[in-house]
């Protein structure tokens, strides 16, 4: 599993996500919380993006092992990765 342009910056977009979290989050006291409350919500979508050679395994259909189109697997990894962190720090801090 090669170490890719697109795994670096998953990885640098997790790192910028606590960051935020514990800047922009006003839902709790503690920043430390909310900038582990943004990299929590991140993970998923890290691991969708570091783990896609795995993923794209869907399983037998009809005796027939089939992979999961690629372009799939980034779009939801990315959207977890960037999308649902932003989210719920927006929302939890709204109140």
């Amino acid at each position: 599993m090669p170490l890719t342009k697109e795994k670096l910056l998953a990885v640098v977009v997790l790192i910028v996500n606590g960051i935020l979290g514990a800047v922009v989050g006003d839902f709790s006291d503690n920043r430390l919380f909310e900038a582990a409350f943004a990299i929590l919500f991140s993970i998923p979508g890290l691991v969708i993006i570091w783990k896609r050679e795995v993923l794209s395994k869907t399983g037998l259909t009809r005796g027939i092992l089939r992979d999961s189109p690629p372009v799939l697997l980034d779009i939801i990894g990315w959207f977890f990765l960037l999308v649902i962190p932003t989210l719920y720090v927006y929302e939890l801090s709204k109140h």
